[in-house]
């Protein structure tokens, strides 16, 4: 019978990890077990308690691989689906759960009369004695298990303190210097750690067990000729504690991660199996889960990092006012360069990449909890601090800035705005770095995807938009321009005006009129293209985007602009110097043309044809230039016909009669007798009077309308002129109605006149 409520010590929360290695929660709920008699198994079921939908449906099966992490945690690993996980609340939920698992996959297949599954479990594994002389002995049983019945090894070496005896007898192959008899060791140690089992991991990373223990694989047989050097290494490592913890549950989970890091990306990194890693990788998590809660916690422990962090910024702003000399490499003699002063930024800098791997209230906890000191933190370090003296503090704080917005873009931004009256803020000294040239390549592109993050309108809130575009682009942008500007040829000013122009590129794509008035009032495409040509291949195509980008934004002012000042000439020289090697530069500049002629901007493709256009004649391998040079035959005959109707009068003329004689025939030729002709009217007279005409009809409009727009087409200069000097009549269509346009009066015989 099925379990489905569950009992109250199987409340588990369902974890599932994701192509990134991170566990993401699915959900709480109760697992229950559902027997499957038919293949002697049983399924977990657990449903969300708040939504009740399903959560985990899963069948266990002997050929899966199980493990229990710890006291509370069950994991498995499937090759057709992600690995998943159920963290129990209770301990003892987790031991009956585990229990029924491993008798599914340890049992002896029996079916009795009744077709129940029997759960005989498989007699305890037997290892050698541990000793020297028995080494090979119990590799070969350690190898040879079935890997469905490794729990029952990993028990054996838990018993009777069997994994110290072992280490007891390699520390004596160690002294004698038997390199052979230590190799086996080796193999042995490192099929215990394929075991994975977290309650043998448990053990080996102890601080009993794990100084002895790494020293196994320092005789790694794949390093010919000499040992690896683990042991020493991990002997010189000292544990710096920058926050004062003074738990040592706490204390001891710290050491543990260090070590299981250590032995997962080091020492078995090449030997170590997906499930292996993962295990660990798990272990480390939890492990820092419960670090990052303690932290949290305590919010005195915070405060008090950030009281250091604010006294090692106060050292290096003093030692930077007292300094004589600003050159040589690194800091001077006596210059705050010691390990109290990194190690409060870097402490900072590691809690950041620890919480990044957190699950979102998490995170969010911790961030908000630091939120009050790290911006300012940060911005007076930023400032007091040179990145080539104190490459520490700039790296350190440009990670957690990083972290912070990938989290949450409004924190970091909700305090740029605040810092606007002042001229020292963290914003504008973001951007000045960015196009200094005394920052390294790395530096720059992460700062560089800072700014992009903060000035991404998309997640601004409306209150802060408009402010903080305009103090950008009043108080910041103009050291974008700066280093556009610079005449310098060096590497490293070549990149400063690379990551402006990438910048500017952003900002013609996202900020629309802003961004216009700024590049067209100060001449950046002018500056873009006087840049080239360049020897420098990635500042060539960063010019030619950015031309791009703002042709995309099909804003005539930018195709203005460029057709004047002839902007595409240098980028269709290159592309002509280039000739028919297919590169990036190619592509770019065939991909800029042909946007050109996809959108049909008639002023872009008339300069680049009436300049290029036996240039473009070459190239054959592309139908783009082909096509193009069509365009332009058909825009030119279009604009032919559009001259020519502009310039046709509203009847033809008759022969030898040029247009002021048309002008005047019409006005002065007599109307008897021409039906179609339009009677004048003199209003002057009141009493002209006129027969009632047909009510106007839609034809009639149409008509009307046909008539007016022929005569704004005309070019009737002298026309106006001469109708101003001629009585007030007004000229009407017999088929038109009158009644809107003649007084209320009795109506007269109509009165033949001439004009």
């Amino acid at each position: 019978m099925a379990d489905a409520e569950g009992p109250k010590d199987r409340r588990v929360k369902v974890y599932e990890l994701n192509p990134e290695g991170q566990w993401d929660d699915k959900g709480t709920g109760h697992v229950s077990l559902n027997p499957v008699p038919e293949e002697q198994s049983f399924e977990m079921v657990v449903q969300c308690e708040e939504t009740n939908t399903l959560l985990l449906e899963h069948r266990v099966q002997r050929e899966i691989d199980y493990a229990r992490q710890g006291e509370t945690i069950i994991t498995w690993c499937q090759t057709d689906s992600p690995d998943l996980a159920l963290s129990f609340q209770e301990a003892g939920g987790c031991t009956d759960v585990w229990n029924r698992i491993v008798a599914i996959i340890g049992a002896r297949e029996d079916n009795d009369t009744n077709g129940a599954l029997q759960g005989s479990q498989v007699e305890p594994i037997q290892l050698p004695e541990p000793s020297v002389e028995n080494a090979e002995a119990i590799l070969k049983s350690i190898t040879d298990t079935p890997a469905n019945h490794r729990e029952h090894v990993a028990s054996a070496l838990l018993q009777e303190d069997y994994l110290k005896k072992l280490l007891e007898a390699f520390r004596e192959v160690d002294k004698a210097g038997k390199r052979e008899s230590a190799v086996t060791f080796f193999e042995i140690f490192k099929h215990i750690v394929l075991l994975n089992e977290a309650a043998v991991y448990e053990v080996l990373f102890s601080d009993e067990i794990f100084p002895s223990m790494v020293a196994v694989f320092d005789y790694d047989p794949t390093v010919k000729d000499s040992k690896m050097q683990h042991r020493e290494f991990l002997a010189r490592a000292k544990f710096k504690q920058v926050m004062d913890i003074k738990d040592p549950l706490v204390v001891k989970k710290i050491h543990e991660n260090y070590r299981m890091t250590y032995f997962k990306d080091v020492v078995l990194l090449r030997f170590l199996d997906d499930g292996a890693l993962n295990t660990l990788g798990s272990l480390i998590y939890y492990n820092n889960a419960t670090i990052i809660s303690h932290i949290t916690e305590h919010a005195q422990l915070v405060q008090n990092l950030f009281n250091k962090i604010n006294s090692a910024v106060s050292s290096i702003r003093d030692h930077e006012e007292k300094k004589t000399s600003s050159s040589g490499e690194g800091p001077p003699k006596g210059s705050p360069s010691d390990n109290d002063t990194k190690d409060p930024f870097l402490f900072l800098q590691e809690l950041c990449n620890i919480v990044k791997q957190m699950l979102v209230a998490q995170r969010d906890s911790f961030y908000k909890m630091i939120e009050p000191d790290v911006f300012n933190s940060i911005e007076d370090a930023l400032w007091a601090a040179s990145p080539q003296r104190y490459p520490w503090v700039w790296q350190a704080s440009v990670d957690v800035l990083h972290n912070m917005l990938l989290h949450d873009p409004a924190m970091l931004r909700r305090y740029m705005v605040s810092r606007i009256p002042s001229k020292r803020n963290l914003l504008t000294r973001v951007v000045t770095m960015i196009v200094s040239e005394e920052v390294t390549p790395g530096l720059t592109h992460q700062l560089g995807e800072i700014l992009r993050m903060v000035l991404d309108p998309e997640a601004m809130q409306t209150s802060d938009k408009e402010v903080f575009l305009d103090h950008f682009y009043k108080a910041n942008a103009a050291h974008l321009d700066v280093a556009l500007a610079s005449k310098s040829t060096t590497a490293a000013a070549r990149l400063t005006k690379y990551n402006a122009l990438e910048l500017f590129s952003m900002c013609a794509k996202q900020h629309g009129y802003r961004a216009k008035q700024y590049i067209i009032g100060h001449g950046i495409l002018q500056k873009a293209v006087a840049i080239l040509p360049s020897k420098d291949k990635q500042l060539t195509l960063s010019v030619i985007r950015f031309v791009r980008t703002c042709i995309g934004c099909k804003d005539p002012a930018y195709a203005k602009i460029i057709e004047k000042n002839r902007l595409l000439d240098p980028i269709i020289d290159l592309f002509v110097a280039n000739g028919a090697r297919y590169n990036v530069l190619n592509s770019n500049v065939i991909e800029l043309v042909d946007w050109i002629h996809r959108e049909n901007i008639k002023n872009l493709n008339s300069y680049l044809m009436q300049d290029h256009g036996t240039k473009f004649e070459k190239v054959s391998y592309v139908d783009t230039f082909r096509l193009m040079a069509v365009q332009h035959e058909n825009n030119l005959n279009s604009q032919d016909k559009d001259t020519k109707d502009e310039k046709m009068p509203a009847a033809a003329a008759p022969d030898g009669m040029n247009d002021d004689n048309c002008e005047y025939s019409y006005f002065e030729s007599n109307d008897e007798g021409e039906e179609e002709n339009a009677p004048m009217l003199d209003l002057a007279d009141e009493n002209d009077g006129f027969v009632p005409m047909p009510r106007k009809t839609e034809d009639d409009d149409k008509e009307t309308d046909l008539l007016a727009t022929i005569t704004k087409r005309q070019k009737t200069g002298k026309l106006r002129n001469k109708m101003k000097s001629l009585p007030k009549k007004i000229v009407v269509s017999r088929k038109n109605s009158l009644e809107d346009s003649v007084p209320n009066q009795a109506e007269s015989p109509r009165k033949k006149r001439r004009t």
